[in-house]
């Protein structure tokens, strides 16, 4: 049965998880990036999710909730994960430096390992796509997953909007900034 499923998967979707992996592994290296390349990732993760997901929102509308109060209390929570002590803003260049983290690859790689699965129980049981006893924990998984990636990632975001006040002192003695 596993290999009627592997064998039965379109090739793209295999490009697609090529592509993810080379994209986790680059994030394991210490990197510059610019600002907007921050939410990029998670743009496009929650689009994936969202995309296979809406669906499932059509015939249980109240998994589209589920998944975005699962999105914004995950958010919320990613948003407070410590930063990295390595990652700085690099003014001078506009860019985040950061470190390597395995991290990322293992957020991809479970959206991607559930959206497969969820595709293929639902290419054997269509009827799925209707049940709320599905749908609902689906929608959470998902809108977590997407939450914690996002808030990460805003997290990262926050600390280019945000310089740190340099503070001189001057030939009397005052502080100054």
């Amino acid at each position: 049965m596993w290999i009627q499923i592997v064998t039965h998967t379109p090739f793209w979707v295999w490009g697609l998880l090529g592509a993810l992996v080379i994209l986790g592994l680059w994030q394991r290296q210490e990197r510059r990036v610019r600002p907007f390349q921050l939410l990029l990732l998670p743009a496009v993760l929650m689009a994936m999710g969202l995309w296979s997901m809406a669906p499932g929102f059509v015939s249980q509308p109240v998994s589209g909730l589920i998944w975005l109060l699962a999105v914004a209390g995950a958010c919320w929570l990613g948003l407070r994960l410590p930063r990295p002590g390595a990652a700085r803003w690099l003014p001078d260049v506009g860019q985040l430096q950061l470190p390597g983290s395995w991290v990322p690859m293992v957020i991809i790689v479970s959206i991607f390992s559930l959206r497969y699965a969820t595709g293929v129980g639902l290419a054997f049981n269509p009827h799925w796509r209707s049940l709320a006893a599905v749908q609902w924990p689906l929608a959470a998984v998902f809108g977590l997953l997407s939450g914690v990636f996002l808030g990460r990632a805003l997290g990262l975001y926050q600390m280019t909007r945000t310089a740190p006040i340099q503070w001189t002192t001057t030939s009397d003695g005052q502080h100054a900034h």
